[in-house]
């Protein structure tokens, strides 16, 4: 009798701790076949966005970020259900005590965002940056490097020039359907 319930409780343990949840990775990886959503891996050229000089401490920052991961939910007429259902699960996932909201802010019309980090210290491996806009639908920029400091990545937004980000997403201008008019 001890035996069942000591094996009960390992088993029960076991299917406890396998238990996975839901992360920004695998919220892309599960998203890439729908067709609601726009992914886009960049390994692009990052100096690429700015036509002002960047310091050497941005300069260093550029260097540090590995990659970019791009999700939009592009809101069309009649998925405003669809909409509501994917906006609550992604809102679970970066509530989780893994993300600290850095800031939020104000974005496009109507939009509102979030600057999140994930780790601890001045430092971080990833930044999340998440926007929300009922007329438009929400956006998720994964940013993956090493020391990565979330203050100069603000600096480094407010410098980017938008006609040189257009250019870069040029080629996917019938996707974004207007994003960045």
């Amino acid at each position: 009798m001890k035996r069942s319930i000591l094996i009960g409780l390992v088993v029960g343990m076991l299917f406890i701790s396998c238990e996975k949840t839901a992360s920004i990775q695998s919220y892309f990886v599960s998203k890439m076949d729908d067709s609601s959503f726009f992914i886009v891996n960049l390994p692009i050229q990052l100096d690429s966005f700015f036509s002002k000089k960047l310091s050497f401490e941005e300069q260093n920052a550029v260097k540090n970020i590995d990659k970019l991961n791009l999700l939009f939910f592009l809101l069309n007429e009649g998925q405003e259900e669809k909409y509501d259902k994917e906006l609550e699960e992604i809102s679970a996932i970066l509530s989780q005590k893994q993300f600290q909201i850095l800031m939020d802010f104000k974005a496009f019309d109507n939009s509102k965002g979030s600057l999140l980090i994930n780790g601890e210290g001045d430092l971080f491996e990833k930044v999340i940056v998440f926007f929300n806009s009922t007329k438009m639908g929400f956006g998720i920029l994964r940013i993956v490097g090493s020391d990565i400091d979330p203050g100069i990545i603000v600096a480094l937004a407010n410098k980017a020039d938008p006609d040189l980000i257009k250019k870069q997403f040029g080629s996917f201008k019938e996707e974004l359907k207007g994003l960045f008019d």
